[in-house]
């Protein structure tokens, strides 16, 4: 079942993605008239590898500070309160995995929890799985809820529907292939004393990046997000939810009037709405959660269109109040300008590529081709720097000849999903109102993945 989003919010969307392609038309016309060299877009990714080195120097830098303290004495678990977690986990035709997360998230060292699993009526036997589980367990912690079939679809209309039953003070968002350990809540909840955090992220690892090369890119790509969300973390910027193993305040939550039904990535549009309150958000890099990697290209470029679409349409409805708050940090509100480069990169590569064949085509002569065709390869080099450094960081098995091979083949796939999927979209949100509609979007799970997280 598909949510229709409303029309004028499409209407809205489309006005300022326009208007953004505008500007990005007149700026790549302007700068190249006014500077001899480089292109634009050549300028344009230098303002993004100067933003990555800037957050992963800082980074660096913190981490050879507080390796010099001496340790910290923890609060003992007897001297201190633990506020009362709700652990929700949505779940949508999650049959094949749901039975051995919900035991692992009872398994949690945690004196006062309680679990929730909210079926959207799911159409295999999960909600089979749940009750037969239920019985054998006969554990009071454990609720399960079935959504009717009415109900608003999606991952983020289920969490606002699971906010109205749950009691706990803070809210622990699991997906359904979620692994943590035992003692994972007891690692994040001390970070949320801080008044001014709305919420923690743990460290997400892709659990079979054995399966093929395609989860050892993704698991790698999963290192290298972790290492630019600590960095912003450490310059205390605008680190960003990422959906499972993210702990959040109920206060925060209800100051932001919880998650956007609309939105088809929940946590990407609720850190920008916790930033936009004045709120702060941490990542934790040595807590981790597992989950599945996809194992088709087709169903991972579902996903990274999927990530892609909802990520630009949150900078579209919320761009103008990141520009314009007084209540965000001048970090936050800089680092999120920053990180939208992301999204203006390809779209400006694009442009400048076609207008310098443009140029090319009618007076025999580009001006600027040899910086735009440098752009890739440049990029390319700092992306696989990145990959190199987060891999010897995170994977702690890997030494540094086979982190060389294995770092440029996820650079490559970096660029060759990311740059077509950016400009898809584009066109998507532009010229297709058809498709302005929320639901689950789910990719696969498999029995091979569950015989790995066993191990």
């Amino acid at each position: 079942m598909n949510h229709n989003v409303p029309q004028a919010l499409i209407t809205v969307e489309r006005f300022w993605l326009g208007l953004i392609l505008f500007l990005m038309i007149a700026g790549i016309l302007t700068i190249e008239r006014l500077l001899d060299a480089p292109s634009s877009a050549f300028l344009i990714m230098v303002a993004m590898v100067a933003y990555g080195l800037v957050i992963g120097l800082a980074n660096a830098q913190q981490r050879r500070r507080l390796a010099k303290l001496p340790p910290i004495e923890e609060t003992a678990a007897e001297t201190y309160e633990w506020p009362y977690v709700s652990v929700v986990i949505p779940a949508h035709d999650e049959g094949v995995v749901i039975a051995d997360t919900v035991v692992n998230m009872l398994a949690l060292d945690y004196p006062t929890f309680e679990l929730w699993v909210i079926d959207d009526r799911s159409r295999d036997n999960t909600r089979q799985v749940l009750d037969a589980l239920q019985a054998k367990l006969d554990d009071r912690r454990l609720h399960v809820v079935s959504r009717p079939e009415n109900a608003i679809p999606g991952k983020s209309a289920v969490l606002n529907d699971a906010l109205e039953l749950v009691k706990g003070d803070l809210i622990l968002v699991m997906d359904a292939d979620g692994r943590v350990d035992a003692d994972f809540l007891k690692q994040l909840v001390p970070v949320m004393r801080d008044e001014q955090v709305a919420a923690v992220q743990a460290r997400k690892v892709i659990a079979n990046h054995r399966a093929n090369p395609l989860t050892r890119c993704q698991a790698i790509e999963y290192m290298m997000d972790a290492q630019v969300q600590d960095g912003r973390d450490t310059i205390r910027g605008a680190v960003e939810l990422r959906g499972n193993g993210q702990l959040v305040k109920r206060e925060a939550l209800e100051s932001v009037d919880g998650w956007t039904d609309e939105s088809i990535t929940d946590d990407l549009d609720l850190s920008t709405k916790l930033h936009l309150a004045g709120w702060d958000i941490r990542f934790m890099p040595n807590v981790t959660t597992h989950e599945q990697g996809v194992i088709k290209f087709y169903n991972l470029l579902r996903q990274r269109r999927r990530w892609a679409e909802g990520s630009l349409k949150r900078y579209l409805a919320y761009g103008l109040n990141i520009v314009a708050s007084s209540r965000i940090s001048k970090r936050a509100q800089l680092d999120m300008i920053l990180y939208f480069l992301q999204f203006i990169f390809p779209l400006w590569l694009f442009f400048d590529l076609l207008m310098q064949g443009g140029e090319w085509a009618v007076l025999g002569a580009a001006q600027h081709w040899r910086s735009s065709l440098m752009v890739l390869p440049v990029f390319g080099l700092f992306l696989w720097g990145t990959n190199f450094v987060s891999m010897l960081r995170f994977d702690k098995d890997t030494h540094w000849p086979k982190a060389v091979g294995e770092s440029l083949l996820t650079t490559l796939f970096l660029i060759v999903v990311w740059i077509p999927v950016v400009l898809w979209i584009t066109f998507k949100v532009m010229f297709r109102p058809d498709q302005g509609a929320t639901n689950w979007g789910k990719t696969p799970r498999t029995e091979v993945y569950l015989a790995q997280m066993r191990e």
